[in-house]
């Protein structure tokens, strides 16, 4: 089982430095079973690549239903023929978040996969062509993802210009008013000013005609 899970690593990993992910032929585990399976390995999160598919199975008229780790949709086109689809979607490491890897069993309609032979390879291409077709729908999906998450970012970073924008504003306003005082306040303290030396000339007048009278 450790060779089959070598070798299956190095085509992966040699299919992914060709260009875009490409599927193989490997093996699924289903209720302790081991079933010839097709897989991809692809550069997204879990969640990214279980959204697509759900979305993709959505605009064709299927809804999922949980089987153990499988979702599986049942009656699906892949290829020239119709199966029930069963896919799991794996990280691929703890250290590899943004990395998964696709298992896809296909078996006849209503077929119940645990009956399925350990080497029956029927549907194995088809389900490696669909998993190949699916690639742009999830990237697509990312994509669009992405997309949202720099809107909410551009939306937030308006919302902190315009919060900063009005607060210039009234920053400014209250700069005004405060200019606006300060002349006011210099103005007012010149006149005080003009007016104590005003009434200390009177003082000293005053004090003036008191010396005078003492003097006669």
């Amino acid at each position: 089982m450790k060779q089959i899970s070598f070798i299956l690593c190095f085509l992966i990993s040699a299919i992914l430095v060709n260009g875009q992910a490409k599927s193989v032929q490997g093996i699924a585990e289903y209720q302790k079973s081991k079933l010839p399976a097709a897989v991809i390995e692809l550069p997204y999160a879990p969640s990214t690549i279980e959204a697509a598919i759900e979305e993709h199975f959505n605009k064709k008229g299927h809804k999922s239903a949980s089987s153990k780790d499988y979702k599986v949709y049942r009656n699906v086109q892949a290829g020239n023929d119709r199966y029930d689809a069963y896919l799991k979607v794996e990280r691929k490491s703890r250290k590899e978040k943004e990395a998964a890897v696709v298992y896809m069993v296909v078996t006849k309609p209503n077929e119940v996969i645990t009956a399925k032979a350990a080497g029956d390879q029927h549907g194995v291409e088809d389900a490696r062509e669909f998993l190949n077709n699916l690639v742009p729908d999830v990237e697509e999906h990312q994509l669009n993802l992405d997309i949202l998450a720099q809107e909410e970012l551009i939306k937030k970073a308006e919302k902190k210009y315009n919060s900063l924008l009005s607060d210039s504003t009234d920053l400014a306003k209250r700069k005004l008013q405060l200019e606006e005082k300060i002349t006011e306040n210099s103005t007012a303290l010149q006149a005080q000013q003009a007016e104590l030396e005003k009434e200390r000339i009177a003082l000293e007048a005053v004090r003036s005609r008191r010396k005078s009278r003492g003097e006669n």
